[in-house]
């Protein structure tokens, strides 16, 4: 067993500081490597490279701009997508509960609205929506029982689809387990998990994770070592759960593959891990192990020498570019192409966690779009979560951010139309604008028609 409770943030003058740095890593660097990722994302590695020859991005002046084609075009620049939306709602859902225990009901209800409206709170609509959620989500049965009918569509499946939806939301859990045993944040974890993405995959790279976070906020996860000592504790707590969920369907539901597992979180570079294989980009054993490699790399790279010592203080005795470093892991990674925005949002929070907010790239995290909202945030959850010390002065309750329908309403139909009418106009003059772009450069009537699909 590990150990559980806040005493350890009274060791050393230096522990909430460092762990208030790291809980603003975790989210804001999850949120950033999914607005990075955005620019490689379904591509492959040859073509990011081509599209980004310097390998470089900027979410400050001058900003990158993302490649016009079908998928880029849905989104602006600067922002996140759906990954940081679902990590969102499982915040927001703990913050209007003032800190009770984590519900995982609450989060189906909000993905359920999310799906039909956005997140309200900041007026986005719901964009990239995977199909394991979309088909799990609009089920008629989910809000009554989602574990059940994530059950029933993955069976219906032939217990084959792991995609990484219910992943890339996870690394939130991490922190509000922070008091937890890391057992207790595996269940939370595989609880949140199975309302969407029953498959056993699924369920133990939330629990690996989520776990991580925790851990490294706790200071008991510092070196590969300690990583892979987690590595073993979740894949067991994992076979035990799946042993305890099979009940009478025993010989049906498939075991954990131990072998298949242990490729993807130990490989050693990302050529092993074939980011960008258009048949299993989604898999979600790919996000998993980008993270966890990413994870190792910075692991070598920037040693935790002390235990409760905030990262930004081990960097200036050392003299590192932690920030260099986070942006230097995070390109190599989105460069891979495939599923670069899950992937990168994955990593990102595993390195965030360790490197802290104070040593993430400037030119990227001040550009971020909704920036400010996302980091007082995270300092209120601090507050809930009482790393701070003391009872909250927070009440996330009367925070009209934190309701299901973001203290804005639903919007109706017509609204909904109306917005979805902007939207398209939007879409259509970005695509408009690559086809007079490409007509300059001797394409023909073919040329304009066809590449702007």
């Amino acid at each position: 067993m590990t150990t559980a409770g806040l005493e350890f943030l009274s060791l050393h003058p230096f522990v909430r500081q460092g762990v208030v740095d790291r809980v603003r890593g975790a989210i804001v660097g999850g949120a950033l490597g999914d607005a990075i990722g955005l620019y490689t994302e379904f591509l492959t590695g040859e073509a990011s490279r081509a599209a980004y020859p310097e390998g470089q991005f900027r979410l400050t002046s001058p900003v990158t701009e993302l490649v016009n084609d079908g998928h880029r075009n849905k989104f602006t620049k600067g922002s996140w997508t759906d990954d940081t939306d679902h990590a969102l709602l499982i915040i927001l859902s703990y913050l209007h509960h003032n800190g009770h225990q984590p519900a995982a009901s609450d989060l189906a209800l909000r993905l359920r609205f999310w799906c039909e409206q956005g997140l309200r709170c900041l007026d986005r609509m719901p964009m990239g929506l995977g199909q394991t959620v979309g088909r799990v989500v609009f089920d008629a049965d989910f809000l009554a029982d989602p574990t059940a009918t994530a059950y029933r569509h993955w069976a219906k499946g032939n217990y084959k689809a792991a995609p990484n939806g219910s992943l890339m939301r996870t690394a939130p859990l991490g922190v509000l387990c922070i008091d937890k045993t890391a057992e207790e944040t595996f269940a939370t974890a595989a609880e949140f998990s199975a309302i969407t993405h029953a498959d056993p995959r699924c369920v133990v790279s939330c629990c690996l994770v989520s776990g991580l976070v925790r851990g490294i906020l706790r200071g008991e996860v510092m070196d590969e070592n300690d990583v892979d000592e987690f590595i073993e504790q979740s894949l067991e707590w994992a076979e035990a759960w799946v042993g305890r969920r099979r009940g009478e369907s025993a010989g049906v539901e498939p075991d954990l593959d131990r072998e298949e597992f242990c490729k993807n979180v130990r490989a050693r570079g990302f050529e092993e891990l074939r980011l960008d294989d258009m048949r299993v980009m989604g898999y979600v054993y790919k996000a998993l192990g980008a993270g966890v490699l990413v994870l190792r790399l910075g692991m070598r790279c920037h040693p935790l020498r002390a235990r409760y010592i905030p990262s930004a203080a081990q960097e200036t005795r050392a003299g590192a570019g932690s920030a260099n470093l986070f942006e230097r892991l995070i390109s190599t990674l989105i460069l891979q192409g495939g599923d670069a925005d899950t992937n990168a949002c994955v990593a990102a929070s595993l390195l965030g966690a360790l490197l802290g907010y104070s040593n993430l790239p400037p030119h990227w995290r001040d550009g971020m779009t909704h920036s400010a909202w996302l980091l007082e945030k995270c300092d209120v959850l601090c507050d809930v979560v009482r790393i701070f010390g003391g009872d909250p002065g927070y009440k996330g309750s009367s925070d009209p951010d934190t309701r299901v329908d973001g203290g804005k309403g639903v919007l109706t139909k017509e609204e909904l139309d109306a917005r979805d009418k902007a939207f398209m106009d939007v879409y259509m003059a970005r695509a408009q604008e690559k086809v007079r772009s490409e007509s300059g450069k001797g394409k023909g009537w073919m040329g304009k028609v066809f590449g702007s699909i």
